[in-house]
């Protein structure tokens, strides 16, 4: 085969695998992908090609998946038909194909192929594409099966009915605070869920509609301890160290628990006094009374220990995860156990750490449904990726690529970024029938009055490096997102969740376009979008808007290098107003702003030394909810939000 052959038969299987060529870089020129990227990053979706015979292998492989009759995915299109095609060879007789559709709820109806068929063509394989349109049964919101029987065996797919776009026609406010960040009187050194519950009723107090803060999922605790809320262990449980203390009734109840907390309180007075938070030392802290809390609970029946049986026993998964925790904490990282991912090896001596786990979960589950019963909405953040050590990855393997996501390069990243995790399979989720993202974004938002979906390009495509390269290295791999966001639709209108996506930087058109159909909310950065042109920018689609975010400066920073120097206090004033008084659905303050901070949350491409997802407010909120200033700056955007909603609606 000639070396033009060859590269033709590698790029025609890249296509077919999801595998993009190239890309436009961030100075608009094409980046070509080379080919032994691509045959890395196939190897690396489980498509090994080291020569040109495993190619032809696999593109017959591909082919055949290509044209196979239902794809294990379908959405019913909101304007009528499928997203994918009902594909027929040439010796199949249209009139012996039925399609039965089974409903959420059970029932099920049968119809002759050739009555829901509007269309069709040939493809370049000889088969005949079905055009089907299903709106006809007008079919509810939610997951359903869908049959097809005629052919041989029946083929069977699962069947995605998106709800209608919500209509946000609102214009509201929020405000945001990193939970660590949030100080009390009697804290742990670190805020807790007892604070995000206080936090959302001084928001409430505002008039304001979110409490919004950073990912609250599960974290390692190891040394050192990586603070970044956006690797988390799973995305499925809670991160313990948020957990309030003094809202535990096994300490009231038990003498001797009581007596382990008053023992850490000269300890808890130095944490308490850091300007950052020592996640390692308070977790170690909080853990030793965890523990003994968990075993008090369970040493004698009580209604609370009714209460936890039955948690445990309705979160099936839990166990399976305080196994792992604890198998992880006596043996390390999964990929050294003696046993493959899903599987556990004997380790002796792990009851407490699996009870602890357990509870762990318990109170932490407890405590945040209770935050989200609290004045306002909660504003909480799925980040894209979880921890290639953690829950997820182990338990899920074959749902994550061989490689590691991150960005190519452009001007700030001259070398690319790779951001430590593993990217989800596009083939793998669909023949799971994405039954691990769709409980992701369950969870996500079942205590959420809005959800901001991180790095929502990654619905549509993301950067692959494969492993052992370089992050200029790599590839874009695409993703089903009309599947994936049906999916985000049908669970935000069940739990009655807004989803902002986070569209910064570069993204697609064609994706903020799907945003704009589904009605999710981009996000819109004052920090990104103003300049000496036009200081007083506005969305132009609808959006969640703020002055900045968790890498950018602080307002006060920006702006003094923004301006030059001039009035900081006066220009937070007049750009709030600005964004107060415009289109944006919401407008979400930082507390860090309002109170005068002027440390940065996060500071990306920079190491421990940098303090990163640490620092502490020095206010603690209950003198935030007394302070003058904080009280005329919200009382001024709550009175430009109401009247931006009245011109709003006139317009």
């Amino acid at each position: 085969m000639s070396a033009g052959r060859k590269d033709r038969a590698l790029a025609e299987l890249a296509q077919l695998r999801g595998v993009q060529l190239g890309y436009t870089g961030a100075d608009g020129r094409r980046v070509r992908a080379g080919s032994d990227t691509i045959r890395a990053v196939l190897a690396a979706l489980g498509h090994p090609v080291p020569d040109s015979a495993a190619v032809a292998h696999e593109l017959a492989l591909a082919a055949a998946q290509a044209n196979r009759l239902v794809e294990p995915v379908i959405v019913s299109e909101p304007r009528g038909g499928l997203s994918s095609p009902i594909r027929l060879s040439r010796n199949m007789d249209i009139s012996r194909g039925r399609v039965t559709v089974t409903r959420e709820d059970g029932t099920a109806t049968t119809h002759a192929l050739g009555d829901v068929t509007v269309g069709g063509r040939d493809n370049t394989h000889d088969i005949y594409e079905l055009a089907v349109d299903l709106t006809p049964l007008q079919l509810p919101p939610g997951y359903h099966e869908l049959t097809l029987e005629g052919f041989g065996e029946p083929a069977n797919a699962l069947l995605l009915v998106p709800p209608p776009p919500p209509r946000h026609d609102f214009r509201r406010f929020g405000v945001f605070a990193p939970l660590y960040a949030l100080r009390a009187a009697d804290d742990w050194g670190v805020g807790d869920f007892g604070d995000l519950a206080d936090f959302a009723d001084l928001v409430e107090a505002w008039n304001g509609d979110l409490a919004g803060t950073l990912p609250l999922y599960s974290a390692f605790f190891r040394d050192p301890v990586d603070p970044s809320p956006y690797l988390p262990v799973s995305r499925l449980f809670w991160n313990e160290l948020y957990v309030d203390m003094a809202a535990l009734p096994e300490i009231a109840a038990d003498p001797d628990v009581a007596a382990q907390v008053g023992a850490v309180q000269p300890q808890l007075d130095r944490l308490r006094a850091l300007p950052s938070t020592d996640h390692g030392a308070v977790m170690a802290r909080k853990r030793r009374v965890l523990e003994a809390c968990a075993r008090a609970l369970v040493s004698t029946p009580s209604d609370r220990r009714d209460e936890f049986d039955r948690f445990v026993k309705t979160h099936p998964e839990l166990d399976r995860y305080a196994d792992f925790r604890a198998t992880d904490e006596a043996l390390g990282p999964w990929q050294g156990w003696s046993e493959p991912a899903g599987q556990l090896p004997q380790v002796a001596g792990r009851d407490t750490a699996v009870l602890y786990h357990r509870y762990a979960q318990f109170v932490a589950t407890e405590q945040l449904e209770r935050a989200a019963s609290h004045g306002s909405g909660l504003y909480l953040d799925l980040p894209v990726g979880v921890h290639p050590d953690g829950y997820d990855t182990w338990a899920n393997a074959a749902l994550f690529g061989a490689a590691e996501v991150g960005a190519p390069p452009d001007p700030f990243f001259k070398g690319g970024q790779a951001w430590g995790f593993p990217p989800p399979h596009p083939e793998r989720m669909r023949e799971d029938r994405y039954q691990h993202q769709i409980e992701v974004y369950r969870s996500a938002m079942r205590h959420a009055g809005a959800i901001r979906i991180d790095h929502v390009l990654g619905l549509q495509r993301l950067f692959w490096i494969p492993q052992g390269a370089g992050a200029d290295r790599g590839a874009y791999v695409r993703y089903r997102s009309e599947e994936t966001r049906a999916i985000i639709a049908i669970e935000a209108q069940r739990s009655g969740t807004v989803v902002v996506g986070e569209d910064l930087g570069t993204v697609s058109p064609s994706i903020r376009r799907a945003m704009d159909r589904d009605g999710m909310l981009h996000t819109f950065v004052y920090q990104f979008e103003a300049s000496a042109s036009d200081p007083r920018p506005q969305p132009k689609r609808p959006s969640l808007a703020s002055l900045g975010g968790h890498d950018l400066p602080r307002f006060a920073t920006f702006w003094a290098e923004f301006s030059g120097g001039s009035d900081a206090e006066n220009a937070l004033r007049e750009c709030l107003l600005s964004l107060a008084s415009g289109p944006a659905r919401y407008l979400m303050l930082d507390l860090g702003d309002l109170i005068g901070e002027t440390e940065q949350d996060n500071r990306p491409g920079t190491g421990p030394e940098a303090g990163n997802w640490r620092h502490r407010f020095q206010l603690p909120l209950s003198r935030v909810a007394n302070n003058d200033q904080v009280r005329e700056l919200v009382s001024m955007v709550d009175e430009a939000r109401r009247d931006s909603t009245v011109k709003g609606a006139r317009a």
